[in-house]
């Protein structure tokens, strides 16, 4: 189930959110892709749209990274993690970055 079924996480800004990413085939089996890269849209604190990739560290069969909100505005940032050769998202969700 995606995340974004669960409603926006609030991250307080300025603060950081953590990713972590596993892989699995359609059979359920854990696969490991030759890498993956979590793509976050907000918008920053000069009202510009800003998209980041940031690519995902391996570790095993996890894949990790970390996306800091000390640029964005206060609102929501739309995020999707991929496997390196695949256009479709594994898993995607919302972040809601609040006031301190």
């Amino acid at each position: 189930m995606p995340q974004i079924d669960w409603g926006p996480v609030p991250i307080t800004q300025g603060n950081s959110a953590f990713f972590t990413a596993e892989f699995f085939d359609s059979r359920g089996n854990t696969t490991v892709p030759s890498g993956a890269t979590l793509s976050i849209t907000y918008t920053d604190t000069n009202n510009a749209s800003v998209t980041e990739a940031i690519t995902m560290d391996a570790t095993g069969s996890f894949f990790t990274c970390t996306w800091s909100s000390t640029s964005a505005a206060y609102g929501l940032a739309d995020w999707a993690i991929t496997a390196t050769g695949n256009s479709t998202a594994a898993n995607n969700g919302q972040i809601r970055v609040i006031y301190p």
